[in-house]
């Protein structure tokens, strides 16, 4: 009889220790090679740069980046992560969080950057990268700790440089959506709409689109790839000052160093200290069908978004 027993738990201690192993097989892990970090996720790959802010450094499908790189522009480069609003520091961003090095570390499926200690707010940056093979996605959480001794009220923001030429696009929420780009944008059903066109840039002055969001999503459509990224609507009334849920920027036209930048902010809200806060984000980057055409007021685009991100 307990020759029986034991025989059991150990065939069950096995079962389970391969449905362990299985779930660890499934999960795209990341892996460092060449000082970058990696998630492999289908024919997708981002890859991460601790040395530099821990920013997302490319996201390719195919081999082919959907982001800009740094001999497009040497300061602003991939994907970042800054402290709203811009007004509490100007320029440039806090280097602790922009681009100073981060602590790494794997965690079974998850990459974990942590940022030094920003001097001016105390606030340290988390960032917790991984991969989900059910929705074709990756996940991105960005966690903001008060380990200053008071409090201060701040917003997560998302700054993604891609390439120009595309297409941008989002449901708008309440309020005045302003900015030098206004002229350029076409708003249809709810949907304002983007088409880059160099000749169109302003020279000088003011180049962004700021505006509040709907829905909790935003779009770029360049070539036969778009870039849908996922998160949380805010009310208008959590909108940093001065800001937009959702922001555009076009850099200056220069033959090969132009890029736009496609932003997004959570809530504007108090943080006390020894306080965090977590704010996540989901980015799909999908093959667009080819009977979906890059054009601005397309429905069919915008019902193909919701349909991934529902």
């Amino acid at each position: 009889m307990k020759v029986k027993l034991i025989k059991h738990i150990f065939i069950s201690a096995l079962i389970l220790s391969g449905c362990d192993t299985m779930n660890k097989i499934n999960k795209p892990l990341p892996k460092l090679e060449h000082g970058l970090y990696n998630i492999r996720l289908n024919e997708q790959i981002m890859e991460v740069d601790p040395y530099s802010g821990g920013r997302i450094k490319s996201l390719k499908l195919d081999g082919k980046d959907f982001l800009t790189d740094s001999t497009v522009n040497n300061f602003n480069w991939g994907s970042t992560f800054w402290l709203s609003p811009q007004s509490d520091w100007s320029w440039p961003p806090s280097a602790e969080i922009d681009n100073k090095a981060y602590t790494a570390k794997v965690n079974n499926d998850q990459l974990i950057m942590i940022s030094p200690k920003d001097p001016k707010t105390g606030i340290v940056v988390k960032k917790i990268f991984s991969a989900n093979k059910k929705t074709d996605s990756y996940k991105l959480q960005y966690i903001l700790s008060n380990l200053s001794d008071r409090s201060q009220k701040v917003a997560p923001w998302e700054v993604t440089r891609v390439h120009i030429n595309g297409l941008a696009f989002f449901p708008f929420g309440k309020g005045e959506r302003r900015g030098g780009l206004i002229p350029y944008t076409t708003e249809k059903d709810g949907i304002s709409w983007y088409q880059y066109r160099a000749h169109q840039v302003p020279a000088k002055g003011d180049r962004q689109l700021y505006s509040d969001g709907a829905e909790g999503w935003l779009a770029e459509v360049n070539g036969n790839m778009i870039l849908i990224k996922k998160f949380q609507d805010i009310p208008f009334e959590k909108n940093a000052p001065n800001e937009g849920e959702i922001e555009w920027y076009a850099s200056p036209v220069v033959q090969g160093k132009s890029y736009v930048e496609i932003e997004h902010q959570g809530a504007y809200e108090e943080l006390k200290p020894g306080e965090s806060v977590n704010w996540q984000v989901e980015w799909f980057l999908r093959k667009l069908p080819s009977n979906i055409k890059q054009e601005e007021g397309n429905s069919i685009l915008v019902n193909y978004v919701r349909t991934i991100v529902k």
